[in-house]
């Protein structure tokens, strides 16, 4: 499975309940819509917002690209996930540690 692929067409990727999201963000009162990278961990049984920076694109597509290059760089180890629980955060980077291990 090559998950950036499935992740950029789909808009998600699924495996044993742990799920990655890609989503659309706005601030309050900006129309201008960000990438957002949501992450489902069944353990805390809640979503949680990856808070790293996505550079805006010019386009959906331009869009989900930087949010995958983001996830790319964790899986890598080159970036830390900030998100709001240690815990999440290890989990999130075994995901795509795991995600990556399947492709080979």
């Amino acid at each position: 499975m090559d998950w950036k692929k499935l992740l950029r067409e789909d808009g998600f990727v699924e495996v044993d309940g742990l799920r990655i999201e890609l989503s659309l963000d706005n601030t309050f009162m900006d129309l201008d819509y960000i990438p957002r990278v949501l992450f489902y961990d069944p353990p805390t049984g809640r979503w949680h917002v990856l808070r790293n920076p996505i550079p805006k694109g010019r386009g959906l597509e331009e869009n989900w690209d930087n949010a995958v290059e983001v996830l790319e760089r964790i899986a890598a180890g080159n970036e830390k996930p900030i998100l709001d629980d240690e815990a999440v955060a290890e989990r999130f980077v075994e995901f795509l540690k795991r995600l990556g291990d399947s492709t080979r």
